[in-house]
């Protein structure tokens, strides 16, 4: 019986979703307080959506070809209120010493499902894999803040 037990045990080692590590960063750029977050990936739709998309990028959903494993957003606060409007755009790379190519994450602008517009941020999805990164984000084309992070684990086993 022990042995079915270990098996059976065994076998369900892939199936565990082991969570991303949580980043959190906050830089002050202008009037404005950038916080950037990279969590696991998020949903946005079927029953247990935990955001909500309301404009902006279209989201990247989790049954995506790209396999997102990350969810990259940023909370913006002015005057220690939140920014639920904004022009907001987040590059970000490898930060290797050859410095690689930036990419476009397409934001999206969202909050947490059932929660007011206070909880409202901006991002999406994305696949990113242990690494160094930096990351760029630009509020209504002023100057931006530059975050710099490790990610030292991601989502592994099956989605």
């Amino acid at each position: 019986m022990r042995k079915i037990l270990l098996f059976i045990a065994l076998l369900a080692v892939p199936l565990i979703n082991l969570k991303a590590q949580n980043i959190t960063q906050t830089e002050q750029t202008g009037p404005v307080l950038v916080t950037i977050k990279v969590l696991p990936a998020e949903s946005f739709k079927g029953p247990n959506a935990e955001m909500a998309w309301d404009g902006g990028a279209r989201p990247v959903l989790l049954s995506h070809s790209l396999r997102p494993d990350h969810h990259m957003v940023v909370f913006l606060k002015e005057e220690k209120r939140p920014v639920e409007m904004a022009k907001v755009t987040i590059l970000y790379r490898e930060n290797t010493p050859d410095k690689g190519r930036w990419t476009l994450l397409p934001v999206a602008r969202m909050h947490i499902e059932g929660k007011s517009l206070k909880t409202t941020h901006f991002g999406n999805n994305v696949d990113l894999k242990p690494w160094n990164y930096e990351v760029i984000v630009v509020v209504n084309q002023d100057p931006h803040a530059d975050f710099h992070f490790k990610l030292t684990s991601c989502t592994a086993g099956i989605k």
